[in-house]
């Protein structure tokens, strides 16, 4: 451990994603704590760059609060992946959600290396956390092997521990398009089930886009099947009390109502000269295609809801 003081050290990205970010009440409570009693437990690192600490590291270097390091060594990249992991899973307050990424990012990691064990301390925790690597090649009995040890670690099943690595892919997937989104589904904030987190990672851009400011324009806690009805207003119809609940009244209503709009677009496909047409008509034209095809892609995950 190297001397008591400010040290210039990197991010690795690929890193931070691994790490739940505090929410501001937490962080907020952090900083008080090292402002009051400076940073008592070391930030670690490999090769001069963080890997458990950020949040200790931004308050540190911005308040000029001297602080320890702790050298961890691990031969790679992808070992220190899995040690990240291991250690953040070893915290109390994770959500389930992040819980399930990081057993799947462990899982991804773990069933291509070898055997070395490891352990590191939590910040939040006092409990030593360990993980176990494997050298031998990448077979079809090794992938088993690292699910099954992975499994009995955490009390679940070795398919358990395969869904939860096809979802830490589709997370990392979405998280390209749209990373505060992720940022809001991991720390529980926003409420998206494993089925749409799948489906909405295949869709455009834009589509996911329009999901997250839905999603952010509601209060915490709003879960994705309250968002995904939310659609823009000319293009909701019409509700109409009805003496007595139907709940297909609406889709039904919605399904015979479809095949006017098809057929009005192959008419104006038909009539309309858009080489003659005017630029504003094809602009408000676009931008309202643009509205149907969000709501569109919005009542397809709706209607593919279990």
């Amino acid at each position: 451990m190297l001397e008591k003081r400010v040290y210039s050290l990197q991010i690795d990205e690929c890193f931070k994603q691994l790490i739940p970010p505090l929410n501001s009440i937490e962080y907020k409570q952090l900083e008080e704590n090292i402002v009051k009693d400076g940073c008592r437990e070391p930030l670690c690192i490999w090769k001069n760059t963080i890997i458990d600490g950020h949040n200790r590291y931004e308050i540190c270097t911005r308040l000029q609060i001297p602080f320890f390091t702790q050298e961890i060594e691990l031969d790679n990249k992808d070992k220190v992946m899995a040690w990240i992991c291991a250690n953040q899973l070893g915290r109390r307050n994770i959500s389930e959600e992040t819980r399930r990424y990081l057993i799947g990012k462990r899982y991804e990691t773990e069933k291509n290396l070898g055997v070395k064990n490891y352990s590191g301390k939590n910040q939040h925790s006092e409990n030593e956390v360990s993980a176990t690597i494997y050298h031998k090649p990448q077979t079809q009995e090794n992938r088993g092997l690292t699910a099954e040890r992975i499994g009995k670690e955490y009390n679940i099943a070795q398919a358990t521990v395969r869904k939860y690595a096809h979802y830490a892919k589709t997370i990392d997937n979405l998280s390209k398009k749209e990373p505060e989104l992720i940022s809001d589904v991991l720390s529980g904030k926003v409420k998206i089930s494993y089925e749409n987190i799948a489906k909405l990672s295949k869709k455009p851009y834009r589509t996911v886009n329009n999901v997250k400011s839905q999603l952010s324009n509601h209060n915490n806690f709003v879960s994705y099947s309250e968002a995904r009805r939310v659609i823009p207003a000319r293009l909701k119809p019409t509700i109409k009390d009805m003496p007595v609940y139907d709940p297909d009244a609406e889709i039904s209503s919605l399904t015979f109502t479809i095949p006017s709009w098809i057929s009005s677009i192959n008419r104006a496909l038909s009539i309309a000269d858009f080489s003659k047409a005017s630029e504003n008509a094809k602009t408000k034209l676009q931008n309202e295609l643009k509205n149907l095809e969000y709501a569109v892609n919005v009542m397809l995950l709706a209607a593919e809801e279990k």
